[in-house]
């Protein structure tokens, strides 16, 4: 999005966090700075929480560093909008608004504490569960305080905004899906019975979704299906746990394009979280067929069995996947078709021409600014 609100005329600067366990070397042609930051669970959080007023989950992202950083940027320039990419950057609104004029919104990915409340569901212990659930009322105390501070919020899906209306947000909001840059079908390398998934190892849903495919999908699906899983920062636990299935666990992989272009089916069998998931639009770009639980397809337009196919059991996978890989042709036009919707409704930069309208609409009005 920043990209391409850059391409489109707009002036951008990021200031961002580097955590600890994502630490990455950005490369990006605009003005980008990054704060190196500890976000493990230490004692330092837990006391920040009570002066925060925040949960120990949300100050862990609290760095005076990074505040000073802000707070210096915000007076050197006189910025439009401020845009917090999660609700773990709201603690750092009163330094925004005491630094600056400028309009805040809230970028949010998904309703948070609702990914909580389907994790615990689904967790089979009980001290785990319990767990869950009192991390998914914190969450929620917090985001409903938070829920009108911003002055403006941009969730990723038409599910999300109306959920955070129906909680009480009366702010302005704008629907942004996820996007992804146009590419060209390429199918040079695909495998005609590889299937893989592609996602953050460190995040709990996909986490919950690679064990359930090497745990549940893998004794069922037949012996010359090959299901390949790749992603960034996976613990030592599930990588063990993976190792002992029987699938082919590639890690972090150089090329995610390659690694998708690969393969024949793409899946997605989340059965927690929320908001939008990139990683199906990247697979839909490059007119692969991806099989995908409703939640996982959550926010995309899509149509079954035309541009992606949805199955919410474990048989109805299996079988959605055996059939994609004796039917290239059928594969092949659901591809298709799904590179066809990315063009037309997910390509980045026609998603964010209209987030820039939305926010030139909302400076010229003035907004109705939160917390003031």
């Amino acid at each position: 999005v920043a990209l391409s609100l850059q391409r489109l005329g707009a002036y951008v600067e990021i200031l961002s966090l580097n955590p600890r366990k994502q630490r990455v070397d950005a490369n990006v042609p605009l003005p980008l700075e990054a704060i190196d930051i500890d976000t493990s669970a230490h004692l330092a959080a837990f006391l920040r929480s009570f002066t925060l007023h925040a949960p120990q989950l949300v100050a862990r992202f609290y760095s005076p560093r990074f505040e000073a950083a802000l707070r210096k940027k915000l007076r050197a320039r006189d910025f439009d909008v401020v845009q917090l990419e999660s609700p773990f950057l709201l603690p750092y609104l009163r330094a925004i608004r005491e630094s600056s004029r400028a309009l805040v919104v809230l970028r949010s990915l998904n309703v948070e504490f609702r990914i909580w409340e389907r994790l615990a569901e689904h967790e089979p212990r009980f001290l785990r569960r319990v767990a869950l659930r009192a991390i998914a009322r914190s969450l929620r105390r917090y985001e409903l305080a938070q829920l009108n501070a911003c002055d403006a919020l941009v969730p990723i899906t038409e599910v999300d905004a109306n959920d955070f209306r129906a909680l009480g947000c009366t702010r302005p909001i704008y629907v942004l899906p996820g996007g992804v840059e146009e590419q060209p079908i390429c199918r040079r390398d695909e495998q005609a019975n590889a299937v893989g998934f592609l996602g953050s190892l460190d995040y709990r849903p996909n986490q919950e979704a690679a064990l359930w495919i090497a745990e549940e999908l893998r004794p069922r699906l037949r012996r010359n299906a090959e299901l390949h899983i790749a992603g960034s920062r996976a613990p030592e636990w599930l990588r063990a746990r993976l190792a002992a299935s029987g699938v082919s666990f590639a890690g972090e992989v150089a090329d995610a394009a390659a690694f998708i272009d690969s393969m024949r089916v793409m899946l997605a069998p989340i059965h927690s979280g929320g908001g939008m998931r990139i990683k199906i639009l990247a697979a839909m770009a490059a007119g692969k067929s991806v099989v995908a639980t409703t939640i996982g397809a959550e926010g995309i337009d899509i149509a079954n069995g035309e541009n992606v196919v949805i199955a919410d059991d474990v048989e109805a996978f299996r079988a959605a996947i055996e059939s994609l890989l004796d039917d290239e042709t059928r594969a092949h036009a659901i591809g298709d078709a799904a590179h066809a919707l990315v063009a037309t409704r997910y390509s980045t930069d026609a998603l964010t021409r209209g987030l820039l309208a939305f926010y030139e609409e909302l400076t010229k009005s003035g907004g109705v600014r939160g917390g003031r």
